[in-house]
């Protein structure tokens, strides 16, 4: 039997199942179909080169490990479906949670319909993060595409610790010492606001709602933006703080969104393996956030000022983390950091830009496609970004009712007229 050690950002994933699902979604959209057996094949040959997603996962209350599977198949994470309605299937398929306990941490399902493919991908959050989600999907088209054209599997998967310590690895040794005496918790917000959820009515479900920005919008957001000197994840804040305000009822309180922050820049632009390098970027703005969302969008450019010139965003709370996975056993570890730790009501994550030449496998193109975070439990939630061909899918991720659906899927629509307010003006 071959054990792996459960690293920090593992132990911590696991212990936010409280909060959430702890399952990644991607889906990727194709003007073709897909070559089945070719694809089952490359996963098979991908997943053999990254041992966290053929393991199992022992919450063993001293000390947590993987066990390393040896015998799995395509059975185990793989599945085809023909349908009339891809997308209903899709729905369905992205509401599922990848068991820790089970044989392989992630799942594959190809969608066909018309002649079309829909591929969708839902991995466990304790294996890695959304950037490395990202690198996994890639090697796995890489590797199709070279079995396809030359009968050969032979993944280059990148190898190493997936240590949290990394994040310190580049940095200068006075750096280090500054970055590893950060012990502020940055997961402690004064304002428990949360969203104004559906009452349950016994019929919740875990599931993706998601809207759409075209790219006209899009085109003209990035533009004005420009002109004011602002990034486009300012404006989509600036756009997520005035609809917030609209739904919540604060009575005169702020709200903190903490935005998703990659350390890989600390890294030296890529972590050593595959693993979680995520930290946090708080934001909070009060509800007066202007009249206009040029207003609000100055209003981030400043409350945001800090952090973005802060050389250590992001690496604040990691030392707590460590502390209390080192000196205490797994099973008190979990409890302190439960008292300790703040689980953020509402979050932002904007997982960035898909490249639809990197997801094309050989003689297909990709033609849409977005990715999403976990699935948040009541009263959690977050919102996710993608852009692709200059479209941005916003999802949010919940378990909820159809109430709960209808709320976020007008929750969304107001944050696009929002930017196309903004657009316009």
């Amino acid at each position: 039997m071959k054990l792996m050690k459960a690293e920090m950002w593992d132990k911590m994933q696991y212990l936010f199942r409280a909060y959430y699902n702890r399952t990644m979604h991607a889906s990727y959209f194709y003007d073709g179909q897909i070559d089945i057996d070719a694809l089952k094949k490359a996963y098979m040959a991908v997943v053999a080169e990254i041992p966290v997603l053929h393991s199992t996962y022992h919450n063993n209350f001293i000390k947590p490990y993987w066990v390393i599977n040896d015998t799995y198949s395509p059975e185990d994470f793989f599945s085809f479906v023909e349908t009339d309605d891809p997308i209903k299937e899709l729905d369905d398929f992205m509401g599922f949670t990848v068991p820790a306990n089970g044989r392989v941490q992630f799942r594959a399902r190809v969608i066909r319909s018309q002649g079309k493919d829909i591929l969708g991908v839902v991995v466990n959050h304790m294996c890695f993060d959304g950037s490395d989600m990202r690198y996994f999907n890639i090697k796995v088209v890489e590797t199709y595409n070279q079995y396809v054209k030359e009968g050969v599997l032979a993944p280059d998967i990148k190898k190493g610790t997936r240590s949290a310590d990394q994040v310190y690895y580049q940095l200068s040794e006075e750096d280090q010492k500054i970055a590893k005496g950060l012990y502020k918790n940055i997961s402690t917000v004064e304002n428990k606001v949360t969203f104004p959820f559906a009452k349950d009515d016994g019929s919740e479900k875990c599931r993706l709602v998601r809207e759409k920005l075209c790219r006209e919008d899009f085109l003209k957001m990035k533009a004005k933006g420009k002109e004011m000197g602002a990034t486009i994840n300012d404006v989509l804040l600036a756009a997520y703080f005035r609809t917030l305000y609209k739904y919540i009822n604060t009575d005169g309180a702020s709200i903190t969104v903490p935005c998703m922050y990659d350390l890989r820049k600390y890294t030296g632009g890529s972590s050593l393996g595959l693993t979680n390098m995520i930290g946090f970027m708080p934001c909070t703005l009060s509800p007066d956030v202007g009249e206009t969302m040029a207003d609000t969008v100055q209003k981030v450019k400043v409350a945001l000022q800090g952090a973005k010139e802060d050389r250590f965003t992001g690496l604040y709370s990691l030392p707590l983390l460590k502390l209390a996975y080192t000196i205490l056993p797994h099973c008190i570890s979990e409890i302190a950091i439960r008292i300790g730790y703040t689980n953020p009501y509402i979050g932002m994550s904007n997982i960035g830009i898909i490249n639809p030449l990197e997801f094309a496998f050989d003689g297909l193109n990709l033609i849409d496609a977005f990715y999403s975070g976990a699935v948040k439990y009541k009263p959690y939630m977050q919102l996710a970004l993608t852009t692709f061909q200059n479209e941005i899918t916003f999802s949010v991720g919940i378990r909820g009712n159809d109430q709960d659906a209808e709320i976020f899927h007008n929750f969304m629509k107001d944050i696009i007229q929002e930017i196309q307010t903004f657009s316009q003006n």
